[in-house]
C-alpha cells in the first residue's frame, strides 16, 4: 500500500468521526462553534487511540481559536525524507478536500469557518508534517459551476 493512502485513510478515520457527531449536533439546535468543536473533540478522544493501519494511530483532536478542529496522529516511523513529507502533503491536499465535501455535515461546519488541521509525529513525540484545510479548501461546489 503506497504511504499516501496511508495517511489520506488515517486523515478520513478523523474526518468520518468528527462528521458523524458534529453533523448530529448541527441538526437540532444551532450550537455554537466552540460547542461543536468541543462535542467532536470529547467524542473522537472517547474512541482514540484508533489504529488506523499499519503505521498510523490517531491519538486525540484538540481545538482551537480560531475555529480550528485538529487531530493529533503517531506514525510508526522516525523520520520522513523531504521529498516523501512533500509528496504526502501534496497527495493529500489534492484527496481529502473532496472527501470531506463528499460528508454528511460538510455545509454546516464549512459556514462555521472551521479548518481541519492534521499533525503528525514520529514515536519520540517529534513533529513529522502538519497540514490544515480552510473553509474554502473544502466548500461546497456549485453544481452549476462544473459543467
Amino acid at each position: 500500500m503506497r504511504l499516501s493512502t496511508i495517511f489520506c485513510r488515517a486523515a478520513l478515520v478523523a474526518v468520518v468521526a468528527m462528521f458523524g457527531f458534529a453533523a448530529t449536533s448541527c441538526s437540532r439546535l444551532q450550537p455554537s462553534v466552540e460547542d461543536v468543536l468541543q462535542l467532536t473533540v470529547d467524542q473522537v478522544n472517547a474512541l482514540t487511540p484508533i489504529e488506523v493501519d499499519e503505521i498510523t494511530r490517531l491519538d486525540s483532536a484538540s481545538y482551537g481559536e480560531p475555529a480550528q478542529l485538529r487531530y493529533h496522529y503517531t506514525l510508526s516511523l522516525d523520520s520522513l525524507s523531504a521529498t516523501e513529507r512533500d509528496d504526502m502533503v501534496a497527495y493529500m491536499r489534492k484527496a481529502i478536500p473532496d472527501r470531506i465535501r463528499a460528508e454528511e455535515g460538510t455545509a454546516e461546519l464549512n459556514a462555521m469557518g472551521v479548518t481541519f488541521v492534521y499533525l503528525y509525529v514520529n514515536p519520540s513525540g517529534e513533529p513529522l508534517f502538519d497540514i490544515a484545510f480552510a473553509p474554502a479548501e473544502y466548500a461546497p461546489i456549485d453544481s452549476t459551476e462544473v459543467e
